[in-house]
């Protein structure tokens, strides 16, 4: 069997990160949950551990999904980001691209096609 997916999900809202347990659960993938942009840096930081993707949500406190893509970027980590906003307004959807994020999703988005996507970036 091949090593899992591994993704890290950054949100501050439970529910969310509850359901992306829960969407991705089994074998195939390794989730690990951030509740902040300030959280998810931590991991970032002192883990060794590499993340196939990372599932970032915009509108968080202290710093925005754009800020902690911005920081990921800084830090010179190639991931695969997923960005997830309820609202993603031209400029939203331009600051993602310019930083090399080109799958988005809106709130409530579908946990199939999220899914998907994640196989797809992964493959």
């Amino acid at each position: 069997m091949d090593a899992p997916c591994r993704i890290l999900a950054v949100d501050n809202e439970p529910s969310v990160t509850l359901s992306l347990r829960f969407v991705f659960a089994g074998p195939r993938y390794e989730v690990t949950c951030a509740d902040s942009g300030h959280a998810a840096l931590a991991k970032l930081d002192v883990s060794s551990d590499f993340y196939d993707v990372i599932i970032v949500d915009q509108k968080m406190p202290n710093l925005t999904g754009i800020e902690l893509v911005e920081e990921i970027r800084k830090r010179g980590i190639t991931s695969d980001i997923i960005a997830v906003a309820a609202n993603l307004s031209p400029e939203v959807r331009e600051a993602f691209e310019q930083m090399d994020v080109h799958v988005m999703f809106v709130k409530p988005f579908n946990v199939d096609e999220l899914r998907s996507a994640v196989d797809r970036l992964v493959a």
